[in-house]
């Protein structure tokens, strides 16, 4: 595991589908090597679960790499936090047993925070969208209307919330965000900006400090790449830029410090909320796939959308992305499966002919007809000596021959010790 982080730089893990692809396990495992691990975009609309010896840990905004201590923790600028949600998380990761000290968990000064307001909007653009029939699927967090507002330059940051007597002068401003700031929740908003006084730092100083000490940083993506506003299934879309080469800019470092990039893919698709899904099961398989694999929000609860794995996203992924390898989750979820499907092309139903390229509008996806190839299924995911069953080697075999980079990872199970190496140099 060691030989995937590199002293003096950074190695970023990211999403390959729409989120919920195993991040939290991976990170988790390749953290008790690290030495810091940060979240560079995003909000409390991620979540990651992992299980360790039985127990369920779930986080949203503090990155996986909190359940070690000897790794430290970052929030960087490129976060929007609700102050009200991440004092919650530290409180309750607390009171599990996890050691949250600010020496260890560091949090930008420069990150967006989530006013009343933005959620209030975000609940409201969603039901007019939804009374047109063009409903997103947002979480409701308050992330889009966030970020829109820091364009705007007319959101407080985490670092002016600590000026004395400027949110209370906001709440009595003109400004449509002071919406919803009502003394009593003004207070409880104050607050928590106070508890987290202690963690705010400037992180990008951090980062680069631990690096030029020689640290093995991680870079912990939010949601999955196929959500990223600007190269995702756009207006089906996250508010964030989830890609490569935008992460390093979320916490303040040059992408010459980004040693590694390394994809997560499930062994099939899920989708949560609409938007276009090449692939997508309907019945009594996608019910079973989805019950045996645990398919709920661990943000929302709602139910995932499940599908086959798409190799022609997962190779565009590979391709904006730069990845180096690729790590494969859940492939224990598909055991007992006759035949597991891939989609290997993207066919238009207006020509009937193969599409060239990636679709890039909302029209050219309701046009997408998917393409489906069946390989064998298993039984089993490990077969003798601890090896891959043959049936499930040949399947990573043929994601390795279709986007051209190694699966470096094979999850098999759900457990932080389930899974095999291969292909580590």
């Amino acid at each position: 595991m060691r030989s995937m982080l590199i002293p003096g730089k950074a190695t970023a893990i990211l999403g390959s589908q729409f989120g919920d692809e195993g991040k939290g396990k991976f990170v988790d495992l390749l953290a008790q090597d690290a030495d810091l691990v940060c979240r560079v975009q995003g909000g409390n609309n991620a979540g990651h679960t992992i299980w360790v010896e039985g127990r369920k840990v779930v986080t949203h905004l503090l990155p996986s790499g909190v359940l070690h201590p000897q790794c430290e923790v970052a929030i960087g600028a490129g976060v929007v936090v609700d102050p009200l949600v991440l004092c919650d998380e530290i409180l309750r990761l607390k009171e599990q047993g996890f050691d949250l000290a600010p020496e260890r968990v560091h949090i930008d000064f420069r990150a967006t925070a989530i006013l009343p307001a933005h959620k209030a909007q975000d609940l409201k653009r969603e039901f007019e969208r939804g009374q047109s029939g063009n409903a997103i699927g947002t979480t409701g967090r308050g992330i889009g209307p966030a970020y829109a507002s820091r364009a705007q330059r007319d959101v407080p940051r985490l670092a002016e919330c600590l000026t004395p007597g400027f949110l209370e002068n906001f709440a009595q401003s003109e400004s449509p965000l002071a919406e919803g700031l009502t003394p009593e929740t003004l207070s409880e908003f104050m607050e928590a900006c106070q508890f987290l006084r202690p963690y705010l730092k400037d992180v990008a100083m951090l980062v680069h400090n631990r690096l030029n000490d020689g640290a093995r940083v991680m870079i912990e993506g939010a949601q999955g790449g196929l959500l990223d506003v600007s190269y995702g299934t756009y207006p089906f879309v996250t508010s964030s830029n989830l890609i490569a080469g935008s992460c390093p800019g979320g916490i303040g470092m040059p992408p010459t410090r980004v040693g590694n990039i390394i994809g997560v893919a499930k062994a099939y698709s899920t989708r949560v909320g609409h938007g276009p899904f090449p692939g997508e099961l309907k019945g009594a398989l996608e019910e079973s796939i989805r019950e045996r694999g645990h398919e709920f929000g661990s943000t929302t609860g709602r139910s995932r959308r499940i599908g086959w794995l798409d190799l022609v996203a997962l190779r565009y992924m590979a391709q904006v992305n730069g990845y180096q390898s690729l790590a494969l989750m859940k492939s224990d979820v598909l055991c007992g499966l006759e035949h597991v499907g891939v989609v290997t092309a993207y066919k238009d139903s207006r020509t009937g002919q193969l599409m060239q390229g990636w679709p890039m509008t909302a029209v050219a996806w309701e046009s997408v007809e998917p393409v489906v190839e069946f390989e064998p299924g298993w039984e089993r995911v490990l077969g003798v000596k601890n090896t891959l069953d043959e049936s499930l080697e040949r399947f990573v075999k043929r994601i390795e021959d279709w986007i051209g980079i190694p699966v470096s990872y094979i999850s098999t199970g759900a457990e932080r010790s389930e899974g095999l190496w291969r292909n580590l140099r």
